[in-house]
């Protein structure tokens, strides 16, 4: 999956979602998500829900779902 953090100090990441030792690769990507900076802050700071967070997707819905609960979870570390 590509996850796009927009704006300043933001980019692109192609996460793995098969195991943990699987390598994020643009030929298999199954959905693409994107956020605004300040937006995916939020969410990882769990003032947001994910469900409220993405403000551009495409593809697999359910593994867009994952990665923003799992970047929501990130405030609960």
């Amino acid at each position: 999956m590509r996850l796009e953090i927009e704006g300043s100090g933001g980019g692109q990441w192609l996460i793995p979602l098969d195991s943990p030792g699987a390598v994020g690769s643009a030929d298999h990507e199954v959905a693409h998500v994107a956020l605004d900076g300040v937006e995916f802050c939020h969410l990882a700071a769990g003032h947001i829900a994910p469900r409220e967070a993405a403000a551009g997707q495409t593809g697999d819905r359910d593994a867009i779902r994952d990665v923003l609960y799992a970047a929501a979870s990130l405030s609960r570390m």
